[in-house]
């Protein structure tokens, strides 16, 4: 079936930090993956338009992934929000079966709730709709996990730490984000699903999902 996935980031390294387990794992059911950013830095973009054509090398299928700047202005996406949301409709193809993934209705960063805000306009007209987890997240209690092999949160570590360009923003450093993000995810899973005995994962709330045949 023709069906296409749109992601909603606020900011450039969101999607490295909280989407790539949901794409290694679903993207053969996509024709189409949009990669949409609500916000523009113009030292990291370099970073995250290198990072996608590495993780398209890297699924080696027929799934075109497209990336889609917005242009808008991080930490003022409340004041911008209108026009966001005309600037993402108006890309997607409403004839087409999609899915999306967005940040998740609890989170402290206003722009990471303008995203989910936006997104969650399409809930009834998505397939699926899930949200991420990110570091500044509150209470997100996932029903969703994805194993990720070695290779696989390898490649997530190196794409962050690209972003680590002058060597000492402490969020993008393994030692802070990833340790601090994936103990709380880890610690959930340890409670809640004994079950899961991969060492890495990926994490995920699903608000819709509708099947049609596919896992």
């Amino acid at each position: 079936m023709s069906k296409d996935l749109h992601v909603l980031c606020a900011h450039l390294d969101d999607f490295e930090i909280s989407c790539n387990g949901y794409i290694f794992k679903h993207h053969k059911q996509y024709e189409n993956i949009y990669i949409h950013v609500a916000t523009n830095n113009d030292h990291k973009e370099p970073i995250t338009i290198e990072n996608l054509e590495n993780l398209y090398n890297i699924l080696k299928e027929e799934t075109k992934i497209h990336y889609k700047q917005h242009d808008f202005h991080s930490t003022r996406l409340r004041n911008e929000m209108d026009d966001l949301k005309d600037s993402i409709y108006t890309s997607i193809d409403f004839k087409r079966n999609f899915d999306i993934l967005s940040h998740d209705s609890n989170d402290l960063h206003t722009d990471h709730q303008v995203c989910y805000e936006i997104m969650a306009g399409l809930l009834k007209l998505s397939d699926r709709f899930v949200t991420y987890y990110s570091p500044s997240s509150l209470n997100f209690e996932p029903n969703y996990f994805i194993e990720l092999t070695e290779e696989q949160w390898n490649f997530k570590n190196e794409t962050i730490q690209k972003y680590d360009i002058k060597k000492d923003q402490s969020y993008t450093k393994v030692g802070y984000y990833l340790n601090e993000h994936w103990n709380i995810g880890m610690a959930y899973v340890m409670e809640n699903c004994a079950k899961y005995k991969s060492e890495y994962y990926d994490i995920y709330k699903i608000k819709k999902w509708t099947t049609n045949g596919e896992d």
